[in-house]
C-alpha cells in the first residue's frame, strides 16, 4: 500500500502539468473569449476572425494592460504554434483551444483562454434526368472532383407541379469545389460548383447546394443500388 501511495505522489506533478496545458492558470471555460467561424467542408481553419488575426484577438482579451502577449493552440499532440492551426481542415463541428499569456512590464503573467468554435457546412448536388431515359426506370450517374468519385442511381421522382416523369438522385457530404456529373454509358456531362461565387474567389459556405439537369436518350446503363464512394476529398 505504501509503495502505491509513493508512486502516486511521484506522478502527481506530471498530471498537474498536463492539465495546465489545457486550462490556463486562473481561468475557466466561463471566463474564456469565444470566437466562431463557419467553413465549407475542405477549407482550412482561418487565422483571422472578423478580419483580426487570432494573435491580435488574444491581445485584445487583455484590454489596455501593457505587456507582451504570446499565444498558442492546444492540439491532441500538445502545444503548437498558431500558424499550424491553419493546416487543420475540420470535417465536423470542432472547438479549438487557444491559450494566451501577457508578460506584464512590471513583472508577472496574466492568462486568458480563447475558444475558437468552427461550424462546418458540406455541399449537396441534386441531379434531375428527363427525356426518353425515364422509360428505362433508372440511370447510373457518376460524380467526379476534389479527389472523389461517387456513383448514385437516379430513380423515378415525378415533378410535384406538373406530374411529369423524371429521374432524380442526390450527392451529399461534398467539400467545396467543381464537380463533373456524367450519365454512365451516355455522352452528356454537366459541371456544378459548390461554395464558389462567380463574383469573387472567396469560398462561401452559404453556396452549399447545386442543381444539375440532364435530357438523356433512352439507352439503359448498369444501375447500382444507392451510392458508393471511391477516393477521398482533399
Amino acid at each position: 500500500m505504501y509503495a502505491r501511495i509513493k508512486r502516486l505522489v511521484r506522478f502527481m506533478p506530471l498530471a498537474v502539468c498536463a492539465a495546465l496545458l489545457y486550462i490556463s492558470p486562473g481561468s475557466s471555460a466561463a471566463d474564456a473569449v469565444w470566437l466562431s467561424e463557419t467553413l465549407f467542408l475542405g477549407e482550412a481553419v482561418p487565422l483571422r476572425v472578423n478580419g483580426i488575426h487570432l494573435r491580435d484577438q488574444a491581445a485584445k482579451a487583455f484590454g489596455d494592460e501593457p505587456g507582451e502577449a504570446e499565444c498558442w493552440w492546444m492540439s491532441p499532440q500538445g502545444q503548437k504554434e498558431l500558424e499550424e492551426l491553419a493546416l487543420e481542415r475540420p470535417r465536423k463541428e470542432t472547438d479549438y483551444h487557444i491559450s494566451a499569456v501577457l508578460h506584464k512590464k512590471n513583472g508577472g503573467d496574466t492568462w486568458r483562454d480563447l475558444l475558437y468554435h468552427i461550424d462546418v457546412e458540406s455541399g449537396s448536388i441534386r441531379v434531375l434526368a428527363e427525356g426518353p431515359c425515364v422509360q428505362t426506370g433508372s440511370v447510373l450517374l457518376e460524380l467526379e472532383g476534389r479527389g472523389l468519385r461517387l456513383y448514385a442511381e437516379a430513380r423515378p421522382d415525378p415533378d410535384p407541379q406538373s406530374g411529369m416523369a423524371r429521374l432524380a438522385a442526390e450527392f451529399t457530404g461534398l467539400p467545396f469545389g467543381t464537380y463533373a456529373i456524367t450519365a454512365v454509358g451516355q455522352d452528356e456531362q454537366e459541371t456544378c460548383s459548390l461554395g464558389m461565387s462567380e463574383e469573387s474567389d472567396i469560398i462561401d459556405p452559404g453556396l452549399n447546394s447545386g442543381m444539375v439537369r440532364f435530357t438523356l436518350g433512352g439507352s439503359a446503363n448498369a444501375a447500382l443500388g444507392g451510392s458508393f464512394r471511391l477516393g477521398a476529398g482533399k
